[in-house]
């Protein structure tokens, strides 16, 4: 009997095969990873926009209950100050203001999951849900780094053009910081008494936003209303921030300065 050898084909890949399949998933990779990561940050961009805009809108609802006054620059802060903490004025109490009167309760409103300084995790709550009496600020929410500066003092009456709150990082030469910025210096969104919220690559070359004066300018402090040098009345509306990584803002408040003359 004659028997036929027939070669057993092998199974699995070779070598080179095994090599070759690896390259093409590293060159899709480099592809495709790059096109995912800014579609995501883009995406997240898109929800920053629309949770600017939505305290904007809590901002001048409050404002409806508040003889035509936005969140204002005397905001006591042994309203809503946890046991212990010593806070001043801060963008904490801008947003508990917006909280006790059921503007924005959503501590999540006030975060950019791309910020570089986001939270571990979001707070509970803006206000302690716990507390009896007046509402207290959650500790957690007042120990955290918003994503957002704030400014308190405007009026319904103030030009449509004036800022009410903005992406963190925002200095006064119209640029955001790469250190503090909540984009890095990617630019940032900033929310307008009109009710539009824009997004600012920068603020320089054409000087973007508009002084109280109708004048251009790139410096966000001279497109506040400026009410007169007397600090001591605390008239003139001011940028806070609850970060040591703010642009303008500061716990204390940074007041609007003059706006530009030429």
């Amino acid at each position: 009997m004659r028997t036929s050898s027939r070669r057993t084909a092998q199974a699995g890949f070779t070598l080179i095969e095994l090599l070759t399949v690896i390259a093409i998933i590293g060159i899709l990779a480099a592809i495709f990873i790059p096109t995912i990561g800014a579609v995501r940050e883009k995406a997240q961009r898109a929800v920053d926009s629309n949770n600017l805009r939505e305290i904007a809108k809590a901002a001048m609802i409050y404002a409806a209950d508040n003889n035509d006054r936005l969140p204002g620059v005397n905001i006591s802060p042994s309203t809503f100050r946890p046991t212990g903490n010593t806070l001043s004025t801060t963008d904490y109490l801008w947003a508990a203001a917006l909280a006790k009167s059921g503007g924005i309760t959503d501590p999540a409103m006030y975060y950019s999951k791309t910020d570089p300084y986001f939270p571990q995790s979001i707070p509970a709550a803006i206000l302690d849900p716990s507390s009896t009496g007046n509402p207290t600020l959650n500790s957690d929410f007042a120990a955290s780094d918003l994503s957002i500066e704030v400014v308190g003092g405007l009026r319904m009456s103030d030009p449509a053009t004036s800022p009410i709150a903005f992406t963190r990082g925002l200095g006064t030469n119209g640029l955001w910081s790469i250190e503090k910025g909540a984009y890095k210096d990617d630019g940032g969104f900033i929310a307008f008494l009109g009710g539009n919220v824009v997004y600012y690559k920068d603020l320089q070359g054409d000087n973007q936003l508009t002084a109280s004066n109708g004048r251009k300018t790139s410096n966000i402090l001279q497109a506040l209303p400026y009410r007169g040098a007397d600090a001591a009345t605390n008239r003139n509306p001011r940028v806070y921030s609850s970060s040591v990584y703010a642009g303008v803002g500061t716990q204390a408040g940074t007041a609007s300065v003059t706006p530009p003359t030429n």
